[in-house]
């Protein structure tokens, strides 16, 4: 290859190295996509089952609690588990809630991670799928969090979070 080429393609080279560089020097060494477990999040309730309708919300005192118990049929936030939620400290703390459709795989668990594409959400875990299901399972999962963890604007899953208990009823007339 004559001389002129090789400069151009050398020179090419190190510009792209240089601009690759400068772009990572700006977003940080975070891989794009990248997730991370959320260290400082406790899993405070844990159902897995059929019929929850999926939801994202953030708890942030009794009463959303008490809206958010309204959602889910008994089994999902039985034995006392709503009561449980209500006595945390919300001065200190808020809940993090995901109820997601997991297919033919019943989850045992639950991680909450975070990304800069999606902010909070939840992973399954200790997951044994099936081949076939008749229906497909549900998980609910809710964390505590510091406060700090989940303001005002947070996204969940990408988006604002839900209202805490179920969309009111529209009235419908003659």
């Amino acid at each position: 290859m004559p001389r002129g080429p090789r400069v151009i393609a050398a020179g090419a080279a190190v510009a792209g190295a240089l601009l690759v560089s400068g772009v990572w020097a700006v977003l940080g060494d975070a891989e794009p996509g990248a997730e991370e477990r959320v260290p400082d999040a406790d899993l405070v309730h844990f159902a897995s089952g059929h019929g929850y309708g999926p939801v994202r919300t953030v708890l942030r005192s009794r009463a959303d609690v008490a809206a958010f118990a309204e959602r889910f049929p008994a089994p999902a936030l039985g034995d006392g588990a709503a009561a449980r939620l209500a006595r945390r400290d919300f001065g200190a703390e808020a809940l993090v809630a995901f109820a997601w459709r997991t297919g033919c795989a019943r989850a045992g668990s639950a991680a909450l991670r975070s990304s800069a594409e999606q902010g909070l959400f939840a992973v399954p875990a200790g997951t044994p799928s099936y081949r076939k299901c008749a229906e497909p399972f549900d998980a609910l999962a809710v964390f505590a969090v510091p406060r700090e963890r989940a303001p005002r604007g947070v996204e969940l899953r990408g988006a604002a979070p839900d209202p805490p208990g179920p969309a009111p009823a529209t009235a419908t007339g003659p």
